[in-house]
């Protein structure tokens, strides 16, 4: 069975993003029906998959940011190193390597991304709020990031679960 990793797609304006997550899967049918298409705003049944295939929706930098649909082959990919920016370089890698496309989203550039230091003192900062983030190892994963949306949604900022440095800044000044 020839089945691909995943696929960048296109969010329609005002998606939920808390429906996002690639453990959250839903078949293709339903995330069309919840208005997502492919990236070049084409229905996602004209992507080659099965409508009843199970996809989870990868969203590494947010809404604003590029978005993917994640077969199971994205979790084997996972299996190996659990980091999805990892799996993401990886998918996209072996894409590339066979003649694929860059993404066509950009990646947010208003709010850049942090090294793996001040991804721990981050999480160290998330903790000390009181919220369950698992070991402090400089890997946002899940838990991660929901807290970072907690803190996102308490301090009036884009709610997106990114770990860059608009919400370090903002818990390092205490807010």
């Amino acid at each position: 069975m020839d089945l691909p990793w995943g696929f960048e797609i296109k969010l329609p304006n005002n998606f939920d993003t808390s429906l996002a997550g690639r453990k959250n899967k839903r078949s293709l049918a339903d995330w069309e029906g919840l208005g997502l298409t492919l990236v070049d705003g084409r229905p996602l049944s004209n992507s080659g998959l099965a409508a009843g295939e199970k996809v989870g929706l990868l969203m590494l930098a947010g809404a604003n940011g590029p978005a993917f649909v994640t077969t199971k082959n994205f979790d084997v990919i996972y299996g190996y190193n659990a980091a999805e920016s990892y799996g993401l370089a990886i998918a996209h890698l072996s894409d590339r390597l066979r003649g694929g496309q860059p993404f066509v989203t950009p990646w947010p550039t208003d709010d850049p991304g942090i090294a793996r230091a001040e991804r721990r003192e981050l999480q160290t900062l998330l903790a000390a709020r009181g919220h369950d983030i698992g070991d402090i190892d400089g890997m946002l994963g899940e838990k991660s990031r929901v807290a970072i949306k907690h803190e996102q949604s308490r301090l009036g900022q884009m709610v997106n679960g990114r770990g860059g440095l608009k919400i370090l800044q903002a818990l390092r000044a205490g807010q």
